[in-house]
């Protein structure tokens, strides 16, 4: 039982091994140790999770540079206009 990628820091092996040293049958010492790893990995972040929220930041940027190039255009639009509708006699 080694380590899992998403659980950094806590070696589900070891801890297995010594609750079967202190006399904890093997199945129980087994399952007692994914039980805490999984209490222990609980809303921690992953490197994997951290590139998606990048990912998906990064994203976030480029629609709200979007949005504020078009709401620019937007304005610079209407502006010309009123200054057509002033021109009209």
């Amino acid at each position: 039982m080694a380590m899992p990628a998403d659980a950094p820091g806590f070696d589900t092996l070891s801890y297995a091994r010594r609750l079967k040293d202190a006399g904890v049958d093997e199945k129980q010492a087994e399952a007692h140790a994914e039980a805490v790893r999984d209490a222990i990995t609980q809303g921690v972040a992953t490197k994997a999770d951290i590139a998606r929220l990048e990912n998906k930041m990064d994203g976030m940027a480029t629609k709200a540079e979007l949005y504020r190039v078009m709401w620019l255009q937007t304005f610079a639009i209407l502006g010309g206009v009123g200054l057509l509708i002033k021109l009209l006699p």
